[in-house]
């Protein structure tokens, strides 16, 4: 299946892995048998104690080293490595709510594992997100058929889920949406606001 690349002039959700909208508060748990100690976070519990020094505060900007997995099957999906750190401002509203919030309250080289509802991630699928668009509006150098991969100019990954004489539907649910996601984050810098 090949992946082509097209300009549309529709708003879609903000795409890459950690990104996302503003925070809201929710409880999770740490997924590891292992935990030393609880972060005031009510997001996570810390596997690593961590000294009682400089925390992660809203308004900060920080870098972590992450691997994000789908919490079903374990399979990766994302990660850091080959890449360099993550760097974000905490609270900021850039990146996905509950990866947003983990970070709270974790000192610099502490590392923990969070599980991630889809409401806390990049949502359920919804049908409002899949679209007909006139093929029109498709590249003319383009053969669209059902599961046609494409990108947007945010370059977020969709794919055509249905198509007729006329206009294509297109999925423009982010593909990990209804997916419970786990992530590994290490928090490497901190930068206080």
């Amino acid at each position: 299946m090949k992946t082509i690349i097209f300009l549309l002039g529709l708003m879609v959700l903000v795409g890459g892995c950690t990104q996302g909208t503003a925070n809201t508060e929710k409880n999770y748990s740490a997924i590891d048998g292992n935990v030393n100690s609880i972060t005031d976070n009510p997001y996570v519990e810390s596997m690593n104690q961590g000294a009682d020094i400089m925390k992660v505060e809203n308004g900060d900007t920080i870098k972590v080293e992450y691997v994000g997995t789908l919490a079903d099957t374990g399979e990766e999906f994302d990660k850091s490595e080959g890449r360099g750190p993550l760097d974000f401002v905490v609270g900021a509203g850039n990146m996905i709510k509950g990866f947003d919030m983990a970070v709270v309250g974790m000192a610099l080289n502490e590392e923990k594992t969070i599980q991630l509802l889809p409401e806390d991630a990049y949502g359920e699928v919804t049908e409002e997100a899949l679209q007909w668009i006139p093929k029109t509006q498709m590249p003319s150098d383009i053969n669209v058929e059902i599961g046609t991969q494409l990108i947007t100019s945010n370059g977020m990954p969709v794919k055509v889920v249905d198509l007729n004489a006329d206009s294509v539907r297109i999925d423009f649910n982010h593909p990990l949406a209804g997916k419970t996601l786990q992530f590994w984050i290490k928090v490497v810098d901190i930068q206080k606001k």
